[in-house]
């Protein structure tokens, strides 16, 4: 039998609170439903998350084969956010994960985010082994851009990982040092987690236990000495099981997979992302 992890027994207050409304279809995890709401958190979650068909069986990993994830980006703090005309729905823009394997056994991974409240736009291209961990490889690339007219409006980085196993970026021609990884970390993407969790499952379930992790967060900050483990299974409102990732630097988010081994849910600090449609 698996015991509650101690991370989550920090969270102790926030489920109790939730515990009290019995009405309340949500877990703690990604509970963001308020009185106040309109939508509400929970109607937009639920028919986000009933409204993709999932693929019977494992998903496809062959060369030359696209795998793609579209997401609904759900705030987990409603107020503040300049919704416009489109103030009948909670959703604040879409995020897309796509990648693809190689001849030479390299995952090319491309993500599209896009928040149409504030105009953020990133676009991030990288690569990754074809193993468990998706470690990093070669250079990856960033676009971040925003709807403003001045010199601030678009931001380009480049980024790769020395012999020596530091983290070196290239901003404006000028490069800098984020960090540096040790020998025996695989530095991973946290974009790429949506294959990495899914891929640890067998690990985490044969150890009973958690597992270190180290994520370069947006492909800018390495997170190293992070913990990866199983959180809970919960059949509302669709049978998923749960998965909790924290760390020195990094912010408790938490990952829950559906039947198929898809992401479903990863809620994070400010949003919680939730799938709507699965290609491939």
């Amino acid at each position: 039998m698996r015991t509650t992890p101690h991370p989550v027994k920090l969270l102790k207050i926030h489920y109790c609170f939730n515990i009290m409304n019995n009405s309340n279809p949500l877990h703690w995890s990604f509970d963001y439903n308020y009185g106040a709401q309109n939508p509400q958190f929970a109607q937009e979650l639920i028919s986000t998350l009933r409204g993709y068909a999932p693929e019977v069986g494992a998903r496809q990993t062959g060369v030359g084969q696209t795998v793609r994830h579209v997401y609904n980006i759900l705030p987990n703090y409603w107020r503040g956010y300049h919704r416009g005309n489109a103030a009948k729905q909670l959703s604040i823009g879409t995020a897309i994960i796509e990648r693809s394997k190689a001849n030479n056994n390299l995952w090319y991974y491309s993500i599209e985010y896009e928040n149409t409240t504030s105009g953020e736009n990133l676009r991030l291209q990288f690569r990754c082994k074809d193993e468990p961990y998706r470690q990093l490889t070669d250079s990856w690339r960033v676009d971040a851009r925003n709807r403003g007219r001045d010199a601030y409006s678009r931001s380009t980085y480049d980024g790769h990982l020395t012999s020596d196993r530091d983290v070196k970026l290239r901003i404006n021609g000028i490069e800098i040092s984020s960090g540096t990884v040790e020998t025996d970390d695989r530095l991973t993407c946290d974009w790429a987690l949506f294959d990495v969790i899914p891929a640890l499952v067998p690990t985490i379930q044969t150890l009973d236990d958690s597992v270190e992790i180290a994520v370069l967060e947006d492909l800018a900050q390495p997170r190293l000495k992070s913990r990866l483990g199983f959180l809970e299974s919960i059949e509302i409102p669709i049978p998923l099981d749960g998965y909790y990732l924290y760390g020195i630097g990094l912010l408790p988010s938490y990952w829950w997979l559906d039947a198929y081994g898809n992401v479903a849910i990863a809620s994070k600090t400010f949003e919680t992302l939730v799938l709507k449609e699965r290609i491939g």
